[in-house]
């Protein structure tokens, strides 16, 4: 059984992605989910505006793209639990990072680090759960970016 913080991410990048710095978003995954007490297997796709439109559709009956999705499970196997899946769009993550001045590769770890957020229990229906979740993910961003500086590209 694995240590309690320990995190195992299964990346998958569809065609056109912007270069990623992998293992520094599977450190930064990892990093939060050791601070939130998570154990198990994540897995996180990162796709297209198209693609994670489909999804929307699926899922949540909405018919456009959004910047993530998150999807829990409830499945355990030797390896620990499967915590859920993460769909996050670099399309539209390249676009909110014009508006929140960073590159979209700090973006598509933004995003993903809130999937882990909601996995680990977080949600956002209310503008005050929204903010606390919000905070959270700034603090632990900006503590991992503190302890761990590099690039995301």
């Amino acid at each position: 059984m694995p240590e309690l913080g320990s995190l195992t991410v299964e990346l998958t990048i569809s065609p056109g992605a912007p270069s990623l710095n992998q293992e520094r978003l599977r450190a930064l995954l990892a990093f939060a989910a050791r601070h939130e007490g998570l154990t198990g297997t994540v897995g996180v796709w990162l796709c297209t505006d198209e693609e994670i439109a489909d999804l929307h559709l699926r899922f949540m009956n909405l018919p456009d793209p959004t910047d993530v999705l998150t999807f829990p499970a409830d499945v355990t196997d030797t390896d620990g639990p499967y915590l859920g899946d993460i769909a996050v769009s670099f399309d539209t993550a390249a676009e909110q990072a014009v508006d929140a001045g960073h590159s979209a590769q700090r973006e598509i770890a933004y995003l993903s680090l809130h999937g882990l957020l909601h996995l680990a229990g977080y949600d956002d229906l209310t503008p005050e759960e929204r903010d606390a979740m919000l905070r959270r993910q700034d603090e632990l961003i900006a503590a991992f970016e503190r302890e761990q500086p590099g690039e995301w590209g």
